[in-house]
C-alpha cells in the first residue's frame, strides 16, 4: 500500500528522538523534564507512535481485510528488525560488555530468556551486563512497547473480522478504553503483567492508537485546518496547569495536532522520505547506544552525550531500513481488495488537501 507524501516518517521520527532524549536524563542522571509538566518527552513519543500506528493501521486493514495478509504485513514489519537487535545484544553486546568470562556468560541460566523478545516478551537482563549503571541490568528498555503495539493490531482485525470494522464499533472500543484509563489505570490499577507486559500500559498508550484509529474510520481529515491546530495548540498551553482538564484534553490535542500535521506536507518531510524511514531502527537501538556509550566513558559531558548517541542511533536506524526492514517489506503479500483502492486514494488525497494549509508550520 502506498501512502503520499507527508510529514508521518519526519513525525515518527521526531517522537523516536523524543524517547532517546527522555532517557538521556534518566541515563545520565540529570533532572527530568517534562513537556509542559503534561507528560515526559518519552511519553509523548509514545502517544505519537500510537496515534499514527492507529491511523495507519486501520487504512490498511480497510484496504485489504485479509487476516493472513495483514498479519504478514504486520509481522514483516516489527519482526526482522527486532530479531537482528536482540541478536546483536545477545551475541555481541552481551559478550563484550558482560563482566561474566564468555563460557559463563554464554552458560548462564538467564542467556536464553532474552531470546523470548523475539516473541514480544520484553526480558531486559543479559548475566553480568549492565549490572552497575544507572538503569541497572536494562540492556534495550525500550522494547516494552512492541508487545502493546502488536496487540493493538491484533484488535483492529479482531474488530474487523468479528464486527466488519464498523464506525460505531471502532467508537465503542475507544470508550472502553477511555473508561478502563479513568476508572481503573488511573485509580491506583494493580500491577498485572501478561507476556512479560504490564496490562495497564495497553490501556494508557493503546487509547491513542484507538482515537488515531477513530479519525480513520470517521474521516475526520476534512476537520484539518491550521487555524485547529493553532487553536488547539493554544489550549493545551492555557489549560497544562490545571491536571484535571489537561489530562483528557490530551486526547483530543495531541491525535488532530500530530495527523493534521503528519498529513501535511514539508520540504524537510520529503526528504526523511527521500531519505528512508529509519524511526523504527532508531527506537529500538537507541536505548542499549545510550547505555553502553556511558558505560564506556562514563565522565562524558552530557551535550557530548547527547549529541553522540542521537548520532550513532540515526546510522543504526538507517542501516536497519536500508539493509533489513527495507529488504524484507519487498516481500509484503499482493493486497486483495483492490476494490477499496480507489477509495482509499480518495480518502489518502481529501486528507491532503485538508492539510495543504499546514505547510507554514515546517
Amino acid at each position: 500500500m502506498q501512502h503520499k507524501d507527508n510529514n508521518l516518517n519526519l513525525l515518527r521520527l521526531v517522537a523516536a528522538l523524543m524517547v532517546l532524549y527522555a532517557h538521556s536524563f534518566a541515563f545520565y542522571g540529570n533532572a527530568p523534564t517534562s513537556f509542559l509538566g503534561l507528560a515526559s518527552y518519552g511519553g509523548l513519543g509514545i502517544a505519537i507512535f500510537f496515534v499514527i500506528s492507529g491511523y495507519l493501521i486501520v487504512k490498511s486493514w480497510d484496504f485489504d481485510p485479509s487476516p493472513m495478509s495483514f498479519i504478514i504485513k504486520r509481522s514483516l514489519r516489527i519482526f526482522p528488525a527486532l530479531i537482528v537487535v536482540v541478536l546483536i545484544s545477545m551475541f555481541l553486546l552481551g559478550p563484550v560488555f558482560s563482566t561474566l568470562e564468555i563460557k559463563e556468560y554464554f552458560g548462564h541460566s538467564n542467556f536464553l530468556t532474552y531470546f523470548n523478545n523475539i516473541v514480544l516478551k520484553p526480558v531486559f537482563y543479559l548475566p553480568g551486563v549492565l549490572e552497575h549503571s544507572r538503569i541497572p541490568s536494562a540492556v534495550n528498555g525500550s522494547l516494552w512497547s512492541l508487545p502493546v503495539e502488536f496487540f493493538m493490531y491484533l484488535v483492529v482485525m479482531g474488530l474487523g473480522l468479528l464486527f466488519k470494522g464498523r464506525r460505531l464499533i471502532y467508537a465503542a472500543a475507544t470508550g472502553i478504553f477511555v473508561l478502563a484509563v479513568v476508572f481503573w489505570c488511573w485509580r491506583d490499577a494493580p500491577l498485572i503483567v501478561v507476556h512479560g507486559t504490564d496490562v495497564r500500559s495497553i490501556f494508557l498508550t493503546g487509547i491513542y492508537f484507538m482515537i488515531g484509529a477513530c479519525y480513520a474510520k470517521f474521516g475526520l481529515e476534512r476537520w484539518f485546518s491550521l487555524s485547529g491546530v493553532a487553536v488547539l495548540l493554544m489550549a493545551t498551553i492555557l489549560l497544562a496547569p490545571y491536571a484535571s482538564v489537561s489530562k483528557f484534553l490530551m486526547w483530543i490535542t495531541l491525535p488532530y495536532i500530530v495527523l493534521a500535521y503528519g498529513l501535511s506536507r514539508s520540504w524537510l518531510g520529503s526528504w526523511v522520505n527521500k531519505v528512508g524511514d529509519c524511526s523504527y531502527g532508531v527506537y529500538i537501538y537507541a536505548f542499549p547506544v545510550q547505555q553502553f556509550v556511558l558505560l564506556q566513558y562514563p565522565g562524558i559531558a552530557y551535550p557530548t552525550y547527547l549529541f553522540v548517541t542521537v548520532l550513532i542511533s540515526l546510522v543504526l536506524g538507517y542501516c536497519s531500513w536500508h539493509l533489513i526492514e527495507k529488504q524484507f517489506l519487498k516481500h509484503k503479500p499482493k493486497s486483495q481488495g483492490r476494490m477499496l483502492a480507489n477509495q482509499f486514494e480518495k480518502s489518502e488525497e481529501s486528507a491532503s488537501v485538508a492539510g495543504e494549509d499546514l505547510k507554514s508550520i515546517s
